[in-house]
């Protein structure tokens, strides 16, 4: 079921978790766009493809050459492929185009910038990448602060601002607002872009009541000095988001959220099956055609 169609769409993904290893160029979040679009990503870890094998994988653990993710054999061969166009001197948007036609995408995906941002956690045991932080150590350092590696010379990848000013909204996914979303916000153009069209703007919380729904976004808030709840991400987005989607059990929030001169919009935003994330597209696109546009 297509609510949109799917060539006009534009996808921009965080590009600071990309990662060498094993001498391959791996873009996750690029990769989990790209596979879901695609209808093959393994829904079980939203990383990597379903019924994949990791051959490869095992046999470099034997060798005693142990790889921080665990890369299946088909997705490695994606990677590789991503890898020699780099190697070429093809962008990561070069790449990202050619590899999304290969997997039959129509959507727009591109990479945040083309130049390199890394995450980096400092922590009471010292500052840590963000695969070092969340997959190895599974997040049971304390979080100091967080910071984005190279941002301050990094340019939106080309198209990216042409698709937030040609865009008729905005909407911002419930990933974690500090890893996943604040590197692409903290590259200074789209941030003015954003703020430009903030009543354009629509991002659904990835916390429901005082934790996040998945992944490390609670202890990173914690860490950065947020209140780890709807209104946390609020104030975090406040400058460029115009209405939040948070959970209807979170009302509570709504009046100290709206204080910010967010408009906010209760809805059941677990999406635990197809199902119900296509209850929630459909109530998001609702709320673009009767509030924003």
């Amino acid at each position: 079921m297509q609510l949109v169609k799917h060539e006009e769409l534009s996808i921009i993904v965080n590009t600071a978790e990309d990662v060498e290893i094993s001498g391959l160029h791996v873009s996750p979040d690029l990769d989990t766009v790209m596979y879901t679009l695609a209808g093959v990503v393994n829904e079980d870890t939203w990383y990597g493809i379903h019924g994949d094998t990791f051959e490869r994988h095992e046999e470099l653990r034997l060798q005693g050459k142990p790889e921080l993710l665990r890369i299946g054999d088909r997705d490695r061969e994606v990677k590789r492929y991503r890898t020699d166009l780099l190697k070429q001197g093809k962008t990561l948007s070069d790449a990202t185009r050619e590899l999304c036609m290969r997997f039959g995408v129509s959507v727009r995906v591109m990479p945040m910038s083309d130049d390199y941002v890394r995450t980096r956690v400092e922590t009471g045991a010292g500052p840590l990448s963000f695969h070092e932080f969340w997959v190895a150590r599974r997040a049971r350092d304390s979080v100091i602060d967080v910071k984005f590696e190279g941002i301050e010379f990094a340019r939106p990848a080309p198209g990216v601002l042409d698709a937030i000013r040609e865009s008729n909204a905005v909407i911002i996914g419930p990933s974690n607002p500090v890893t996943s979303i604040g590197p692409i916000v903290a590259i200074k153009e789209i941030r003015e872009e954003l703020v430009q069209m903030r009543e354009k703007v629509l991002a659904v919380s990835p916390i429901v009541g005082g934790a996040p729904v998945s992944g490390p976004a609670g202890v990173l808030m914690k860490g950065i000095g947020c209140e780890v709840s709807p209104l946390g991400v609020a104030r975090i987005y406040e400058d460029f988001v115009g209405t939040l989607v948070i959970d209807q059990r979170d009302v509570e929030f709504v009046a100290d959220i709206e204080k910010l001169g967010i408009k906010v919009a209760l809805e059941d935003i677990i999406i635990p099956d197809f199902s119900a994330r296509t209850k929630l597209a459909k109530k998001i696109l609702e709320i673009i055609s009767t509030r924003m546009l």
